[in-house]
């Protein structure tokens, strides 16, 4: 019974978590946002235990289904003997008529096609930040800024955005240099070197791989949403540790001023920006209070009942492997 109770619970566990995650998140929203950087580790790491843990479905089921025996004789004892030695809950199996062997290959084979889509979609974001450097670097300047390396834009909006270091990194056009105070160039220019500091287009990408082959499930799409937002809250926060918190308001008001009058290209892809919504409430006006508390433990709860069912699963395996199944 250990087994099957563990099954259901798994199953449950990924169902409730998939259509009610994006509902949780937005009502952790206010308690997230006060410690983005522990947020985006939680929103990665939930992605990543998702999959992981789906994957274990498979390995599950075969230790408690039994059917045809499809491997020839060998094989088939032997692949008897590895179930036998890495199930850590003896039990009558349940005949429906798949064999185990087939369980073991769709996760395999599942884990093997997300790996393509995955690498795929990484290859995709690469290419398209490639091409976005390319096309920024060809008039850019190369300068040093109040102890920062940027390269200025020969263009008169006033932005600034960055991409990961071996592209160029940060980038401010000449429009910003002539719209901010020399504060509030402070104030943009820690915040984007906060983005690399911090590796948020590692982060960025890691989750983007994963989360749009997977967009069909709410929770991912949430996540993949909801995760620039908190990075450039961290952003902020470093910013605001080093020039204070009336500069980098100012800056966002002024670019976002001069943002709204412009309009709006179309997104550079890789790009970080440097503008967001409601993050100039946030800075002037955090979040206080429990509110979004419970959301937040609920979050760090799932994720932790998720690694662990995981790990119940996995480690027999592993052990089974390392021992030869004896």
């Amino acid at each position: 019974m250990i087994a099957e109770s563990l099954t259901v619970m798994l199953v449950l566990a990924l169902t409730v978590s998939a259509l009610a995650g994006p509902w949780v998140l937005r009502r952790a929203a206010p308690a997230l946002v006060r410690a983005p950087r522990t947020s985006a580790a939680l929103l990665t790491g939930s992605v990543v235990s998702w999959v992981i843990t789906a994957l274990a479905l498979g390995p599950l089921l075969a230790w408690i289904t039994s059917g045809p025996v499809l491997l020839p004789g060998s094989a088939a004892d032997v692949c008897q003997r590895c179930l036998a030695a890495a199930n850590p809950f003896p039990t009558a199996t349940i005949d429906t008529g798949i064999p185990a062997a087939v369980l073991l290959a769709l996760s395999a084979l599942g884990a093997a096609g997300l790996a393509i889509m995955v690498g795929a979609e990484a290859h995709r974001q690469r290419r398209a930040t490639t091409r976005t450097a390319h096309r920024l670097r060809v008039w850019a300047e190369p300068r040093q800024i109040l102890g920062h390396s940027v390269l200025i834009i020969d263009d008169s909006r006033p932005f600034a955005l960055t991409l990961p270091r071996r592209h160029g990194g940060i980038f401010i056009s000449k429009g910003a240099l002539r719209a901010l105070t020399r504060d509030e160039l402070a104030a943009v220019l820690a915040h984007e070197h906060a983005h690399l500091y911090q590796r948020h287009h590692l982060i960025t990408t890691t989750v983007a791989s994963i989360c749009r082959p997977l967009r069909w499930l709410p929770i991912m799409a949430a996540v993949e949403d909801a995760l620039g937002h908190y990075l450039e809250i961290a952003a902020d926060d470093a910013a605001r540790r080093r020039v204070g918190t009336p500069a980098l308001a100012s800056a966002l008001l002024t670019l976002g001023e001069h943002a709204h009058h412009a309009g709006h290209e179309a997104p550079l892809d890789g790009a970080l920006h440097a503008l967001g919504p409601d993050r100039i409430r946030h800075l002037v006006q955090p979040h206080t209070g429990p509110a979004g508390l419970l959301a937040a433990l609920t979050t760090t709860s799932y994720l932790a009942t998720l690694v662990l069912l995981a790990t119940i699963v996995y480690l027999p395996y592993l052990g089974a492997a390392l021992s030869g199944c004896a």
